[in-house]
């Protein structure tokens, strides 16, 4: 593994299989907020094909309510956390990925509810979690993250067409996995620099493209 890489994770999708957990919860939390229009699954997935919170806030829904949304979510979301699991292979892969670069969380999900998830799986590599709470603007996380590393190549992994555009609008390297919420012709569509099929391969490319003159010229291997 090469060093100094900056790589940035988001977390539903990618990390943890919550689909099922967290559309039952975030459907009920937008319905008690007032937000009937947000009932299946595919509802919340198309909030996902940009940053959630500024979809919504296009949609008309205000500060307030995206606010009681995340309060209602939270307090719902408690009693399925010890029932969540990471992917197949992701704790290994995040072991290996944090020996030589700098791990951070990136999410649209609550930083103290991640951290209890993975702490719980055994996962102690991280860096920092950014979650919901802290600002709601991925981009700004992204940018706030890699102010910090001006030097160091930078990848942002994700599984949402959205977690691609927001990633690829601050200039990081987008790496979209096969096993997350969005099809993988959605992550092309956001503009995907790489596609990892499994954990494994996700470490393989940062190992094999952790360097920016590297990256120039081997995309379209994974795209």
């Amino acid at each position: 593994m090469k060093s100094n890489n900056l790589i940035m994770f988001d977390y539903d999708g990618v990390i943890v299989d919550s689909l099922q957990v967290f559309t039952k919860n975030y459907i009920a939390a937008c319905q008690e907020n007032g937000l009937q229009e947000i009932k299946s699954e595919q509802d919340v997935l198309s909030l996902f094909e940009n940053n959630v919170y500024k979809t919504l806030t296009q949609q008309g829904v205000t500060a307030a309510t995206i606010n009681g949304i995340l309060v209602s979510y939270e307090r719902r979301q408690s009693d399925y956390l010890d029932k969540l699991k990471l992917f197949d292979g992701m704790a290994d892969a995040l072991q290996r990925i944090s020996l030589e670069n700098k791990v951070f969380i990136i999410t649209s999900n609550l930083s103290e509810a991640t951290e209890s998830v993975l702490l719980r799986q055994g996962v102690t590599c991280i860096e920092e979690i950014m979650g919901a709470e802290k600002e709601k603007s991925k981009i700004n996380k992204i940018s706030k993250v890699m102010s910090r590393y001006k030097e160091w190549p930078a990848f942002y992994v994700g599984d949402t067409k959205g977690d691609m555009i927001e990633g690829k609008a601050v200039g990081a390297t987008t790496i979209g996995v096969g096993w997350g919420w969005h099809s993988i012709e959605k992550l092309r569509e956001g503009g995907a620099d790489f596609i990892a099929q499994s954990p494994q391969e996700l470490v393989s490319i940062i190992s094999r493209y952790g360097r920016r003159e590297e990256i120039s010229g081997i995309l379209d291997k994974y795209t």
